[in-house]
């Protein structure tokens, strides 16, 4: 009973997101259709959830298309995670939709942008619900194609060329997973993914690598681990605000499920690609940080933030695979991919809600430079009390599920170092990646007190500044006051929430029993401690001062009325980060000065330009670029005008084909 139930909330769930994106052209308003999208995911959630808690085995096939290349569609504990993490975060993203595309239909077609977010939504799911490789990649595609078109959903030109650098990188990744399936099917791309496990026990040493180096590479580039992360900060900002909270909190959350699923998939991982593994999630944590606590432009702080993301969950994938190929380790191997799976739904909650928050601000401001903004907190006190939330959330501290996330690595580190006391090399390695880390987090809380201080507090640096009521907005900011409470309440129910996790994870892998003190979390102890705490610093204040008088004044100014431009701006604040990791960023500054009065050439007038320049672009992808400009350059002497030259040159490249294919 409960099994048809399931069969038939999943089937209706695909069903509306298909007639949701369909009915957006049908009716005159796009809120019709974005209501079928709401309910389409609270179907999709309540469906899911039903199937995590109701103990069913390994997997449930609900469907067989036999004529779409024998198309199973099913869901298995692993993927179920993912699965109910998209549905809860789609259906908050639609409420937000509602006010947001009406806010911006001189903009975008908010038709077209429903239709789009809906099979958008599908194509992430559909990756979920693949049996095969040839599924896979088909739904990995259906999500790349959409959220390309998302991108330039404005038409400008600077949105065009962002949408066309992902379209790039994102195909190059698509290329590479397609060949570790077709290495793994022996040419077939109806390669069923269940049996990966036993087919990678028979690959040589050498195309288990090469597999692997794929599929890093594939889901690496989509997740947007540094060097392929070049597409993230230029195509994220460019998309609207409801697509950039999409494509940041659960985009990047499909290459995670990817990569965890052939971690947990393929067999006899050597302990060398763990390393390199750890190495690209350090360096992306660095990177992500670092250009976070400096970037002006919010949207792609944000998108910098998703990166050090990233790389903090690939660190945790890197050391499972590293001490996964040592048994006498794997019990902690295990316990870290589950931190890493905690750790990427807390990035979900908090940074949708940072992204639908950047959404807010603009249309405020009408600018996406934080060095414009300032003074929002006085008149939309409601949405940076829910702003507040969500950046607490995305923090390291307790007690937030995001601090458990990070806590689960430190922990599991110090085990390590633990049962690896007589090997000094291990426990070195460890220390470091133990210090990265700490500098990551640290890094983090400067970058978000940076964002939320500049934005919210002191006077209005910008003119445009809209002072409208708030309450027109309250479908913009519900949705983040729910995913910040979501982040918050995690952090309270982390160690049943773990608990949960590591038994999908050994139900999905059929290992044995993780013991969980081994990561024991006293999350619930904590959060009463300082909730308690703080009431009694509350309590204690009203009975001390209570026949105090406070009187509001303005801020002692010395006779000099305070303006704008005397306080703080974005980048003066990071301006310590800039000159101390100058080796290891990318700017360019110019100074440029003309006198005020021409005969007096002391008093001058100043101005300042800052940009930062992605390092990698200039010593990686421009080089490239530059090279395949010049290979089309030469290819042009071959472009005679004749048909009868084009035939003969594909007639001599089938040749070769079929030379090569027999």
């Amino acid at each position: 009973m409960l099994e048809q139930i399931l069969n038939y909330g999943l089937g209706f769930y695909f069903l509306g997101l298909c007639l949701s994106g369909i009915l957006s052209f049908i009716v005159k308003s796009h809120k019709k259709a974005t209501s079928l999208f709401i309910f389409s995911n609270l179907l999709g959630l309540l469906s899911g959830i039903i199937y995590l808690v109701s103990f069913f085995p390994n997997k449930i096939i609900f469907g067989h298309f036999d004529w779409f290349l024998e198309f199973s569609p099913q869901l298995n504990l692993l993927s179920a995670i993912f699965f109910v993490l998209v549905s809860l975060v789609s259906a908050l993203v639609g409420v937000y939709s509602l006010r947001y595309l009406e806010l911006y239909k001189d903009s975008y077609n908010p038709k077209m942008v429903q239709f789009l977010m809906s099979f958008f939504v599908l194509g992430m799911q559909g990756v979920f619900i693949a049996n095969n490789s040839f599924s896979f990649l088909f739904f990995w595609e259906v999500m790349s194609i959409t959220s390309f078109f998302l991108v330039f959903a404005d038409k400008s030109a600077q949105s065009v060329k962002a949408a066309f650098l992902y379209f790039i990188m994102t195909h190059l990744g698509a290329s590479a997973i397609l060949g570790g399936f077709l290495i793994l099917g022996n040419g077939s791309l109806l390669f069923d993914l269940d049996n990966m496990r036993d087919v990678s026990q028979s690959l040589s040493y050498d195309k288990l690598c090469l597999v692997f180096f794929l599929f890093l590479f594939g889901f690496g580039s989509k997740a947007g681990l540094v060097p392929f992360h070049v597409w993230l900060p230029e195509a994220h900002p460019q998309a609207p605000s409801n697509i950039s909270a999409l494509m940041s909190g659960l985009m990047l959350k499909v290459a995670v499920y990817g990569f965890v699923f052939i971690v947990l998939s393929l067999t006899n991982i050597p302990a060398w690609i763990g390393l390199v593994v750890i190495f690209l999630g350090l360096l992306s944590s660095m990177v992500g940080v670092l250009y976070a606590t400096m970037e002006r432009d919010i949207k792609r702080a944000f998108a910098y933030s998703s990166i050090e993301n990233m790389g903090i969950i690939f660190t945790m994938l890197g050391l499972a695979i590293y001490f996964l190929a040592n048994t006498q380790n794997s019990l902690i191997a295990y316990g870290l991919i589950v931190f890493a799976i905690f750790h990427a739904i807390n990035h979900a909650l908090f940074k949708t809600a940072l992204f639908l928050s950047s959404g807010v601000i603009i249309n405020r401001t009408h600018t996406k430079s934080m060095d414009a903004m300032g003074g929002i907190a006085k008149i939309m006190p409601w949405f940076s009390g829910a702003f507040l939330v969500a950046t607490l959330g995305s923090l390291p501290l307790p007690p937030l599920g995001t601090f458990y996330g990070e806590w689960g690595l430190i922990q599991g580190i110090i085990s390590l170092m633990h049962q690896n006391v007589s090997s000094p090399t291990v426990i070195a390695f460890l220390l470091v990646v133990l210090v990265i880390m700490g500098l990551v987090s640290g890094l983090a809380v400067l970058a978000m007190v940076r964002i939320f201080g500049i934005s919210m507090l002191g006077l209005s640096r910008s003119e445009r500044m809209e002072k409208r009521n708030e309450k027109s907005d309250y479908l913009l900011i519900a949705p983040i006051l729910v995913l910040g409470g979501l982040v918050i309440l995690s952090g309270f129910m982390a160690k049943p929430i773990i608990s949960q996790l590591i038994f999908q994870i050994q139900s999905f892998q059929n290992k044995e029993s993780v013991s969980f003190a081994q990561f024991d979390i006293a999350s619930l102890f904590i959060g009463i401690s300082i909730f308690i705490f703080g009431f009694l610093i509350y309590l204690s204040k009203n009975l001390i001062f209570k026949n105090k008088k406070e009187r509001s004044y303005q801020t002692w100014d010395c006779g000099q009325p305070i303006d704008a431009i005397m306080q703080y701006s974005a980048t003066a604040f990071s301006a310590p980060i800039r000159f101390f990791f100058l080796t290891f960023i990318g700017r360019k500054k110019v100074i440029q000065s003309e006198p005020v009065v021409g005969t007096n050439p002391w008093i001058r007038k100043y101005s300042f330009e800052l940009s930062m320049r992605s390092v990698w672009s200039n010593i990686l992808y421009r080089p490239i670029a530059r090279g395949l400009f010049l290979l089309a350059e030469k290819a042009r002497l071959i472009q005679g005008g004749r048909i009868q030259y084009y035939i003969l040159f594909l007639l001599f490249a089938l040749i070769i084909t079929l030379i090569f294919a027999l």
